[in-house]
């Protein structure tokens, strides 16, 4: 019989689903409008409804959640989701579970994508972190070949350390967090200030070498090479649309994490590898997470 699991990447602005069946096949991909659920009093529910007229009858043994918010460390109660406050302090797997009838389970939306990063590689390594940078910092933190959450499910939040002489404020209720100033919230509200006439995706392809885009790629190599002397892994990932974009100086980025990196061995040893961006990686990486957790001890 074949086994087929349902991966869904929750975004603030989209919500993607995509089926898996045992042999990773890809048999379908939906994508909506976040707000369409998530703004009703019954948002669980909405999202259920969602979920049902996606699978149109179709069994699935499971279904992962992935959410761009802290989770509890045994990934049972959504601690924090910015976006839609309604659900945090809420056993939100288990409350789904109940309104579909499956099996659900969830983690960090950026453990997915990362998942995903590192079923590409040749070798899966005992090691690795994930940086993916869209409008915050995601951090992914895989480490002796299992994901490592930290005591209270907040590990690998590197867009929260106190950074430099920024006391912006942050989204997280502090000021001065790294990711007020090596983000694409950032950057973003840098270009519509300075650079009004053009586009966000073409601010590195026209102003590639201005003095403040510059300095935002040594701030953000400055802040990674901080985790990697911490933790010596064996791969870094980078991802995310803001390295995406046209034009990014991925080369400089790359020169100047190895520049702050402790000599010798980590500069030569460390391998860095950008992620190919793709709209699907979220709920594919959701997909391979559901038939990893619900498979086990089967």
């Amino acid at each position: 019989m074949t086994d087929t699991w349902l991966g869904i990447d929750i975004g603030g602005t989209s919500t993607r689903l995509m089926l898996m069946d045992n042999q990773r096949h890809w048999l379908n991909f939906h994508k909506i409008a976040t707000a369409s659920w998530s703004q009703s009093p019954e948002a669980l529910t909405e999202l259920a409804q969602r979920i049902t007229q996606f699978l149109e009858q179709q069994p699935v043994n499971g279904v992962m959640l992935g959410l761009p918010g802290i989770l509890s460390r045994d990934r049972q109660q959504v601690l924090s989701l910015p976006f839609i406050q309604r659900l945090d302090n809420q056993p939100v797997a288990a409350q789904l579970s109940e309104r579909l009838g499956l099996p659900v389970a969830m983690d960090k939306d950026v453990n997915h994508l990362m998942l995903w990063d590192l079923l590409q590689l040749p070798l899966l390594p005992d090691s690795a972190v994930g940086l993916y940078l869209g409008t915050g910092m995601g951090n992914s933190l895989w480490l002796n070949r299992q994901f490592y959450h930290g005591e209270h499910g907040a590990a690998g939040e590197l867009g929260h350390i106190p950074f430099g002489e920024s006391n912006l404020p942050c989204p997280c209720g502090n000021h001065g967090c790294a990711e007020t100033v090596t983000s694409g919230h950032w950057l973003s509200g840098w270009a519509a200030e300075h650079l009004p006439d053009i586009p966000l995706g073409e601010v590195f392809s026209v102003h590639r070498h201005h003095p403040a885009l510059e300095a935002f790629v040594t701030r953000l190599a400055k802040v990674i090479a901080m985790e990697m002397n911490i933790l010596d892994p064996d791969t870094l990932i980078l991802g995310g649309g803001v390295l995406a974009m046209a034009d990014f100086p991925q080369d400089a980025l790359r020169q100047q994490i190895r520049q702050y990196l402790r000599p010798p061995i980590t500069r030569s040893g460390l391998k860095i590898v950008f992620s190919a961006p793709g709209d699907q990686t979220g709920c594919r990486g959701a997909c391979l997470a559901a038939q990893r957790h619900f498979s086990e001890g089967q």
